[in-house]
């Protein structure tokens, strides 16, 4: 997965690609139907829906625009700056004013993880669902972690580049050029923790 994850991913400059890349991969390691990623905002504190797989109008329409002050684990994530897994969305009181999009959807469990970069930097969040009540192994939620961190390095990456080829920034080569070495090197950090983690066996979903 990582040598793959690194041709897909590496110097791509185009940021919906990057996103599409993770969700496939993510809905790969956990084996599950749905899922979504979510770009944050931090002027408005709120979730916008960038890429998805497998909902209905209603879901995109509920979770379109999500702020941090919400019930759903993709805003607990943001408040918590820590993965959120809900096991059973009917026993999640939290949860209850979206229990009937989610049984519209086919999904009775959900997990929610930061894209935290290596230096920090909140992006968004990575959310697959399940069919059934469940609750994603130790393993499977370290994964997603570390592929949330590539997905967020990648996007830094991505966005410095895109800086560097403004014409409005030609007066900041240093600056950006500097920019880029720290996320080349951040990538390159996520790339070996990723080889890491599968060396350890993890099983492939999918």
């Amino acid at each position: 997965m990582p040598d793959q994850l690194r041709q897909d991913l590496q110097g791509c400059s185009d940021a919906m690609f990057i996103l599409e890349s993770a969700l496939h991969r993510s809905l790969q390691l956990t084996g599950a139907p749905l899922g979504n990623v979510q770009l944050m905002d931090w002027r408005t504190r709120s979730l916008s829906i960038a890429t998805h797989h497998g909902f209905n109008d209603a879901f995109l329409t509920t979770f379109r625009c999500v702020t941090i002050d919400d019930g759903s684990a993709c805003a607990r994530a943001v408040r918590a700056h820590t993965p959120i897994v809900i096991a059973d969305v009917l026993c999640d009181a939290e949860f209850a004013p979206y229990r009937a999009v989610a049984l519209e959807n086919g999904f009775r469990a959900v997990q929610s993880t930061p894209l935290v970069s290596s230096s920090g930097a909140f992006l968004g969040v990575l959310s697959t669902h399940f069919s059934t009540p469940h609750r994603p192994s130790d393993r499977e939620m370290i994964a997603i972690a570390h592929l949330s961190e590539v997905t967020a390095n990648a996007l830094i990456y991505q966005r410095a580049i895109a800086r560097a080829t403004d014409g409005r920034d030609n007066g900041h080569h240093t600056q950006l050029n500097d920019q880029l070495d720290r996320a080349r090197s951040s990538l390159a950090r996520s790339w070996k923790l990723l080889q890491r983690l599968n060396q350890k066996s993890l099983p492939e979903a999918g």
